[in-house]
């Protein structure tokens, strides 16, 4: 009996313990000394109050205090152990982009542990400072101070609007660039006044004398349809932070440039619905000798038509490079229908690399992926591009759109693109403009 005893006593604290919790290794897991930190470094950029985000509300919620995180403890855990949590989109690969989001295993079960102990506070002593976002010191700009802004002018979208995306070109003031042009090193956009009520806002640098597109030629070229009649300064939408060039690369911006500010509004029409905004570009001057030319471009399908009611359907594209190139970054661009898109290259010995796979595209958090180092594609490199469809009903039901349709290349929302950005540079001699500017 002795013996039955002490098996049952045994096995009943190996039952209580395989349940109780487990706190990443230490005895008692809190919100200030243990989540909190986890919480600044990754999520509290996006989950701050509305309208101190890129372009308003980014995220659904603000978690910058206890009282704002404790509702959301089990919801915060469910989405952190599904690493859906903070959001990341690319599969693979896995640690080369400089902008990767991801927790790691022991960060997973530290958030676990909090919510399985109850999600208790602790000591408000053993609490990090607050964190300090840029913009707060640098009146709004993430990058810091631009050594010079240029803004449109404040635009109505009238209470009938439903859909617009007009097309605004703005002189650069002669005084913000020297007679023989200059190099910026990065760029900034701000969505502006009401920047929570714009969809997405698409730039570029015009040379002077540029054509002056209407609005659908400009919408097509700040989509990539035309990337050589300017200098591309990309998109802004939600999940687009800011960035600069790495060092040694430069945009050049001659005398006499514009900068174009393609806007989408999308909004429901109805009264009382109008409102006004006025959007904005920053740019940093380079003061190092610039050795790459920054580029932006896409390898695009511009002659596709995803067929109705059909899921998984691809579209792709392909380029070779026909010089040495190094890519800095990767953006696939789609819209409702898309659900994954992958980049691959196929080098000049026959060679394959997976450069960017993305299963779950989701066009309301565009990601642009920055390499941690830029990634040399040699001579004669075949990059292919592919985006996949789903335009079911069950789908459309979710996403707001007809499936009954079938959709092709187009600007508006409920129309589709396949356009895999790409942020390259070719080296370039060092000229007298990058020589003064040591």
């Amino acid at each position: 009996m002795r013996f039955q005893f002490g098996v049952l006593l045994a096995v009943t604290v190996l039952a209580v313990l395989s349940v109780a919790p487990v706190y990443a290794g230490q005895d008692a897991v809190t919100y200030y000394e243990d989540v909190l930190p986890i919480l600044q470094e990754n999520c509290q950029s996006c989950h701050r109050p509305a309208g101190k985000n890129i372009t308003g509300v980014v995220a659904p919620m603000s978690l910058m205090t206890f009282q704002e995180t404790r509702p959301w403890a089990r919801a915060i855990a469910s989405k952190v152990e599904a690493h859906e949590m903070p959001p990341w989109y690319a599969s693979a690969p896995v640690g080369v982009f400089d902008n990767e989001r991801r927790l790691t295993d022991q960060e997973v079960e530290t958030i676990v542990a909090w919510v399985d102990a109850g999600a208790p506070g602790g000591d408000r002593a053993q609490a990090p400072a607050p964190r300090v976002f840029p913009e707060e010191a640098n009146g709004g700009w993430t990058l810091g101070t631009p050594d010079f802004v240029v803004s449109m002018e404040p635009f109505l979208v009238g209470d009938d609007v439903y859909d617009v995306q007009p097309s605004f070109s703005v002189a650069i003031p002669d005084e913000f660039i020297p007679e023989e042009g200059l190099w910026v090193r990065g760029w900034e956009g701000r969505a502006g006044t009401n920047g929570d009520r714009v969809h997405h806002m698409c730039s570029s640098v015009q040379a002077p004398g540029s054509e002056i597109l209407n609005d659908e030629e400009a919408q097509a070229e700040d989509e990539g349809a035309a990337a050589d009649r300017g200098g591309s300064l990309g998109c802004i939408a939600a999940g687009t932070e800011g960035r600069v060039l790495p060092d040694g690369w430069g945009l050049f911006i001659e005398r006499g440039s514009s900068v174009r500010f393609g806007m989408h509004y999308n909004k429901e029409a109805g009264p009382d619905t109008a409102f006004s905004n006025a959007a904005e570009m920053g740019f940093f001057i380079s003061t190092e000798p610039v050795k790459y030319a920054f580029k932006n471009d896409s390898i695009g399908n511009r002659g596709f038509m995803v067929p109705s009611h059909r899921e998984n359907y691809r579209v792709g594209a392909a380029r070779m490079f026909d010089k040495d190139t190094y890519i800095v970054n990767w953006w696939p661009h789609a819209h409702l229908r898309a659900v994954a898109s992958r980049y691959t290259a196929t080098y000049p010995d026959g060679t394959e690399e997976l450069l960017l796979d993305v299963p779950s595209y989701d066009q309301n958090w565009q990601e642009t992926y920055w390499y941690q180092e830029p990634k040399l594609l040699p001579k004669g490199t075949v990059v292919d591009v592919s985006f996949w469809y789903d335009n079911t009903s069950e789908r459309g039901l979710r996403r707001g759109f007809d499936a009954d349709l079938a959709v092709g290349h187009a600007a508006r929302t409920n129309d589709e693109m396949a356009l895999g950005f790409l942020g390259y540079a070719e080296e370039v001699e060092p000229t007298a403009t990058n020589q003064s500017q040591n």
